[in-house]
C-alpha cells in the first residue's frame, strides 16, 4: 500500500531521514516529496507550500502533486490545513475533522481532464473518503477526545491570499461553514478525479470572526502543538489503513463518464 500526506502551513517536515525527490508529469513539475516506509506502508509526504513555505497559495500546482501521487501508485492521501474557526465552538488547537466543503474561490483549471474530450463528471458526494474520514475520527477520538470536532463540520474555501471580510465571514456563518481554509480546493477534487481516497484534518490557527484575537505567543503554541497532535494521529492512522479499498473513491471516474463526444 502507497499513502501520501498533504501537509499545510506549518507541516513542512513528516518524517526525518527521507529520501527527496520532485516529481515531473504532464501536469508539471511537483512540490517537493519524501519517501519512507511507516508500519510496512510507504508513505510520501508532500508540503503543498514547499519545505520553506515558498509556494504561495495561488502558485500551488495542485495538478501536478496530485498526479505524481497517481502515478507512484498512491492509493490514499491524508491532508493538513490549517484555518481559520468561524463556529463559536470551535477554538484556535483544536483537531477538525471535516465531512463536507463549501466552493468558494475561482481558480482554474477546475478539473483533472478540463483538455479532454471525455465529459467527466465526478460524484462528490460523500466529498470525503469515509474509510479513511472515520479512521481518523476513532483515532482522534482516543487521543485528544477533549479537542476533536467531527460529526457535520463544513470547511468553506476561500480564494487567498487575504483573509475575509466582514460581510463575507456573515455570509460564510449564513452558509453554515464551521472553518475557513485556502487550500482544500480543487486538491479534493482532483483526488477524486484521479480515484485516490481523500479526507482532511484541519488545525483552527485563528479567529475568522475577528472579534476574537490569538496573541502572538498564544498562536506559536497552539501551532506547535497542533502540528504535533495531528502527526500523532496521522501516524496511528497510517497503521490502521487497511489494504483493501471499499469506498466509492475507486471508482469515481468509471461512474463520472457522462459522454464521449
Amino acid at each position: 500500500m502507497k499513502i501520501g500526506i498533504i501537509g499545510g502551513t506549518g507541516f513542512y517536515e513528516f518524517f526525518k531521514n527521507a529520501r527527496m525527490f520532485i516529481h515531473h508529469n504532464k501536469y508539471g513539475t511537483s512540490s517537493e516529496i519524501y519517501q519512507k516506509e511507516i508500519s510496512g506502508k510507504v508513505v510520501y509526504f508532500l508540503p503543498r507550500h514547499g519545505p520553506q513555505h515558498n509556494i504561495i497559495v495561488p502558485r500551488i500546482n495542485y495538478r501536478a502533486n496530485i498526479w505524481a501521487f497517481k502515478e507512484l501508485g498512491v492509493t490514499r492521501i491524508i491532508a493538513t490545513n490549517s484555518v481559520g474557526a468561524i463556529n463559536p465552538k470551535i477554538h484556535p488547537g483544536d483537531i477538525v475533522i471535516p465531512n463536507d466543503f463549501i466552493d468558494f474561490t475561482r481558480r482554474f483549471p477546475r478539473s483533472l481532464y478540463d483538455n479532454e474530450t471525455v465529459a467527466i463528471h465526478v460524484n462528490m458526494v460523500p466529498p470525503y473518503c469515509p474509510e479513511i474520514r472515520n479512521l481518523l475520527i476513532k483515532v482522534s477520538k482516543e487521543m485528544y477526545p477533549e479537542i476533536a470536532t467531527y460529526g457535520s463540520t463544513v470547511i468553506i474555501v476561500h480564494e487567498g491570499l487575504r483573509f475575509e471580510t466582514p460581510a463575507e465571514l456573515k455570509l460564510c456563518k449564513n452558509w453554515g461553514a464551521d472553518i475557513v481554509g485556502m487550500t482544500t480546493i480543487p486538491e479534493v477534487v482532483f483526488a477524486r478525479e484521479a480515484n485516490i481516497c481523500y479526507a482532511q484534518i484541519c488545525i483552527p490557527m485563528n479567529y475568522a470572526t475577528g472579534n476574537e484575537e490569538v496573541k502572538a505567543s498564544e498562536f506559536e503554541q497552539f501551532f506547535k502543538k497542533g502540528v504535533l497532535n495531528v502527526k500523532k494521529i496521522i501516524f496511528k492512522t497510517i497503521s490502521l489503513l487497511p489494504e483493501e479499498r471499499k469506498c466509492l473513491c475507486k471508482d469515481a471516474v468509471k461512474n463520472g463518464i457522462l459522454k464521449r463526444e
